[in-house]
Parts: C-alpha cells; sequence; structure tokens
C-alpha cells in the first residue's frame, strides 16, 4: 500500500470543528492505540471531543513491531480544551498495556500534581473497583492498575525529582509555568529514566506561554519545525491557536480557534475569562496566543522568504565549513556555506546529530569529500575542543576571534532580513528551531548570538554563522608562478 501523508489536514473532517493551526496528521497506514485510549477515557465517564481523537490517534501511532513512531508529543492548547482529560487517558492506557509500566507526571509544582492525581484523576478510575487502587502515602501518592502492575506517579519539576526512577511515559502539563532553566532541568532529569525503556514517550502539554516561558517557548518552535517539515517520526506536534489575523477577543472566532467551544465551553464562560483576565492575558490563556513576548531577533517571514527548498549542492572546493556544540554538549552541527556566481549566499546543514563526538571523524570524511576552502568555528564558544581534537589529527581549522564572530553574527541577520534576501538557506528542522529560539547577547558596543540566553541549542545557527562569515574571507588560494 502507498504511504500516505503525513503533513497536511486531508484527514481533518469539518464536523470536528477548528482544524489544528499546526499538526502532524494521521498517517493509516500504521497501528494506533488511539482508539484503546479513547475508548479508556469513555469508560471514565469523559469521552474524548475530536481534537482529543486526533492527537490521540497520531501521537500513539505504532510500527510494525509495535514501537510507538513519536517518542516526543507536543501538545499546545488554549485553557479549558481537556488537555488533562487526554493525558490522563494516556497514562491510564499505558500502565494498562505495559507491564510493570512507570507512567509519571508532573505540572507546576508537586502539590499541583498530587492533587490533581488524587481529587481530579482518581474519581474518574475509582469506579473500576478492585481493578485499581489509589495510595495517598505522602510522597509516594500513586494510582496502581494491579492486572499489569502499572504505576502511575507525581513527580516533583526538578532536577532529582526522576533520580534514580525508570519511566516508561512522562507527562509534563502546564509548560509555560517552566522557565528556561527549570525547564532544562526537566529534560535532563527525564531523559536518563528511559535510557533502558525500549518504547518509551515523553508528552509536553501547556498553553501558550509568557516573557519567562523561554523553555516552553524552545518546544513549540521545535515541534513546528518539525510539523512544517513533514517530518513522520521521532516528534508529534499538536497546535490550535488563535490566528494572527484574527481577533481572540470576538464571540464570532471563539468557534474557529478554540477545539472544546461548544462542546465543554460555551460563550458565557469565555465572555466571563474575558472580563476577569483582560484581553492580553485572555488573548494568551484561552487564544493560546504568545504575548509579551521578546521580539524574535531573525523574524519569521523574513527566515521562510530566505529558504530555498531546491538549492543546487556546489561544486568540491567552492564552500566553507563551520561548527558548533550546544553549550551543554547535547548536539553539534556542521554548516556548509558558498556564494554563487551572482554574489547571492548559500546555507546548508551538512550533518547534525545528538552529541559532540562524532564531530571530528565526520569533518575529515567532508573535507574529503567536499575540498572545504577553510573549516572555522567560534573560538569563544564551546567548540575549542572539539576543534583541538580536530587540529591534532592534521586538520587546518580557523578560529574567529570575537570580533570576527560579533561581525559575522550582524552580517548573518543582514543578509537574511534583506530584501531580496542575501542569503538562501535549505530548510532543517533544527536550524530552523534554532533561528526561532535565538537570543542575542551584548557584547561590549556590539552583540553576538547568546548560547545560554536562547531557549534551545542554536549550534546549527551558530555554525551557519561562521560558515558563512569564513568562506567570505578565505585566504585567497596562490596561483601559478609567473614573470612579467
Amino acid at each position: 500500500m502507498a504511504r500516505r501523508p503525513t503533513f497536511g489536514m486531508a484527514y481533518w473532517p469539518k464536523s470536528r470543528g477548528p482544524r489544528p493551526a499546526v499538526a502532524t496528521s494521521r498517517n493509516l497506514d500504521r497501528a494506533t492505540y488511539g482508539p484503546a485510549v479513547a475508548a479508556l477515557a469513555k469508560a471514565t465517564g469523559k469521552p474524548f471531543m475530536p481534537w482529543q481523537h486526533f492527537v490521540a490517534d497520531v501521537g500513539l501511532e505504532v510500527d510494525d513491531d509495535g514501537s510507538f513512531v513519536y517518542s516526543l508529543v507536543i501538545v499546545t492548547v488554549p485553557r479549558q480544551s481537556g488537555k488533562t482529560t487526554l493525558f490522563g487517558a494516556v497514562l491510564d492506557q499505558r500502565a494498562l498495556a505495559t507491564k510493570w509500566c512507570r507512567a509519571w507526571f508532573t505540572m507546576q509544582t508537586q502539590k499541583d500534581a498530587v492533587d490533581w492525581l488524587i481529587n481530579e484523576h482518581w474519581p474518574l478510575v475509582a469506579p473500576f473497583g478492585n481493578a485499581v487502587s489509589l495510595r495517598r502515602a505522602a510522597g509516594s501518592e500513586n494510582v496502581e492498575w494491579h492486572e499489569t502492575g502499572g504505576l502511575i506517579r507525581p513527580f516533583p519539576p526538578n532536577a532529582t525529582g526522576l533520580h534514580g526512577k525508570v519511566s516508561d511515559i512522562v507527562v509534563v502539563d502546564e509548560a509555560w509555568s517552566f522557565d528556561l532553566v527549570r525547564g532544562q532541568q526537566l529534560d535532563q532529569a527525564i531523559v536518563p529514566t528511559q535510557a533502558t525503556r525500549s518504547n518509551a514517550q515523553v508528552w509536553k502539554l501547556s498553553t501558550a506561554g509568557d516573557a519567562g516561558a523561554l523553555w516552553w517557548l524552545g518546544t513549540v518552535e521545535v515541534g513546528r519545525a518539525a510539523a512544517l517539515s513533514g517530518r513522520d517520526r521521532g516528534v508529534a506536534y499538536f497546535e490550535w491557536s488563535c490566528p494572527d489575523d484574527m481577533d481572540p477577543t470576538d464571540p464570532k472566532s471563539w468557534p474557529k480557534y478554540h477545539p472544546a467551544y461548544g462542546r465543554t465551553i460555551g460563550e458565557d464562560a469565555m465572555v466571563a475569562a474575558l472580563d476577569m483576565l483582560g484581553p492580553e492575558d485572555f488573548a494568551r490563556a484561552y487564544g493560546n496566543r504568545w504575548v509579551s513576548m521578546v521580539a524574535r531577533v531573525i523574524p519569521l517571514q523574513a527566515w521562510r522568504d530566505a529558504a530555498e527548498p531546491n538549492a543546487v549542492i556546489p561544486t568540491p572546493g567552492c564552500m566553507a565549513l563551520g561548527m558548533d556544540v550546544a553549550v551543554d554538549r547535547s548536539d553539534a552541527c556542521i554548516v556548509a556555506a558558498s556564494r554563487d556566481e551572482h554574489g547571492v549566499a548559500h546555507v546548508e546543514v551538512a550533518d547534525y546529530r545528538p552529541g559532540v563526538g562524532w564531530v571530528p571523524d565526520r569533518m575529515e570524511e567532508l573535507r574529503e569529500k567536499w575540498q572545504p576552502v577553510v573549516i572555522a568555528y567560534d573560538t569563544a564558544g564551546p567548540a575549542l575542543d572539539v576543534a583541538d581534537v580536530m587540529e591534532r589529527r592534521g586538520l587546518d581549522v580557523v578560529g574567529l576571534k570575537t570580533r570576527e564572530y560579533t561581525a559575522a553574527c550582524a552580517a548573518f541577520l543582514d543578509a537574511v532580513t534583506s530584501s531580496p534576501p542575501g542569503v538562501r538557506v535549505r530548510p532543517h528542522p533544527n536550524l530552523d528551531a534554532a533561528v526561532g529560539a535565538a537570543a542575542r547577547r551584548s557584547v561590549g558596543d556590539a552583540w553576538a548570538w547568546g548560547r545560554r540566553q536562547s531557549a534551545t541549542s542554536i549550534a546549527p545557527l551558530t555554525a551557519a554563522t561562521v560558515a558563512l562569515w569564513a568562506f567570505d574571507h578565505a585566504p585567497v588560494a596562490p596561483g601559478p608562478f609567473r614573470i612579467f
């Protein structure tokens, strides 16, 4: 059977109400646990709305071997849409389907998570009688499904909240409430718990955030980039929000963007929320629109205008390579840059992977294949030790000093935002996410990309910046000896 497209709204019937603003679409060639989760939700007295069906169907798709297609599921919806009903049913189904399942979740605080488990979730599953039990002991609260021994437990949202634990699924609710540091601590706490679990998932859910929600903003940017690139595994992203050209406070707009409007929330409740919150907070909470945020350094439309999906690969010997690694060494990137005969720059991600140790070997391979005119990096950045390894292997590496790097950042921004764009970029989800999350830091009277100030790793962006500057400033190869 031919594989169906995995992006677009082809499978979203009008009867389902508001369509997602951005989403991964249902791949009908794959099996899914979605119907099982929906059946469980119905049995608890909380039947799914269409948007919940859609998220469960896609987010819980499995390959032929039963492995989840998406290890990370990101859901952003307006308040009062029913996201806790959704992830509660997902947790229960996983605990029922997986022997000795360990399902963890957290919210703004551990107290909020415990309150939800005892006062909101337990009343829904208690009617299942002897099949399930609730433990209330402080610090070890859980719901246990006896047939499998599956436990659903809250955990404190901090760096040690899951220390020494294992997890089959972790849910982070109200993700907008975590600042960048706490969010990164959560990620660092979650990842080790799933190292020995072959079919684990992480679900992150929230409404849009405010100026302090940089971690959630970075997560959203990663999700949007994955969805818009047509990515069909790894990351599943779902967003219902008020479009920029629509007034979120206009009652006529509510049925167009709020997926629960007319089902579990009506006009009276929306009016009351608007009166209480005011237009700006209402737009964030019920329109799921980001407000009071620092503007993107590289405007989204400018970046889209610079996109060049069908870029021509330059010939060997006519490009530069730039590299950078994340501050926490979670990933690294190599980017190629060149210019065509018209002087227009072209940038493309040559390789991107988690970790750092792969870079020297890969750079040697790329040098042999593409014969770059220069290989470059930022000497004040976290790639210094990687460059040292490469130099000891005999690779010629050029380091940009601080003044050169700040000039490179300004030049790259100018090239992207000029009209027409002075640089064309082959789209890549990690580069797109880096551009969306990038912040600036002051360097004397100049500025540079702020690795620590950004919402996620910006290694692809800094590598692109370095590569383009290095190409433009590469030493000219000497010509043949001549006597005049």
